[in-house]
């Protein structure tokens, strides 16, 4: 029983041993001890939430287009051949250009552009499509006179009106 005794008494005496060497060689950081008040102080230019960050520049994204807007056609240059071969003049494209069906100029005198839209929904709910262009031409018409005041909202509607009826027109009279 000796022997039991001695080998757990040199064993207690090594486990002992182990935390005092590892307290040993542990590594001090002096720079741990080093208090900076600078580090605490307030510094404006350290904000996340810049309101200069917000301002709109269209200018920003000319290399790196909207990735919604519908991609844009590449224009190509000319080759040697087809420059040097004779070149048919160019059609010109009138931007205001009558289409097919002309409708007949009215007049009508309403007051508001929302009386305006009424009118314009009332002739289409009767099929009327001349009716239904002619009362959005007028609208437009005395909006670009500066007789009827109107918003941008109710304008673009006024030209998808316009240009929904066109092509309308066109469907019902081919």
């Amino acid at each position: 029983m000796s022997l039991r005794t001695v080998t757990a008494g040199i064993a207690l005496l090594l486990c002992l041993d182990v935390p005092v060497t590892a307290t040993m060689y542990t590594i001090e950081n002096p720079a741990d001890k080093i208090n900076n008040p600078a580090g605490k102080m307030y510094n404006p230019a350290t904000k996340e939430n810049n309101p200069a960050s917000n301002i709109y520049n269209p200018a920003a994204r000319m290399d790196n287009p909207n990735p919604l807007s519908p991609p844009t056609q590449t224009v190509t240059k000319p080759s040697v051949t087809e420059a040097t071969t004779a070149t048919k003049p160019a059609k010109l494209i009138n931007e205001h250009s009558q289409p097919k069906h002309a409708v007949p100029q009215k007049s009508y005198h309403y007051k508001t552009v929302r009386s305006y839209v009424n009118a314009a929904k009332i002739a289409f709910a009767k099929d009327d499509y001349l009716e239904f262009i002619s009362i959005t031409e007028d609208a437009l018409r005395r909006i670009g006179a500066g007789t009827l005041k109107a918003s941008k909202k109710t304008r673009q509607k006024l030209i998808k009106y316009q240009a929904f009826g066109y092509g309308l027109l066109e469907k019902n009279l081919d």
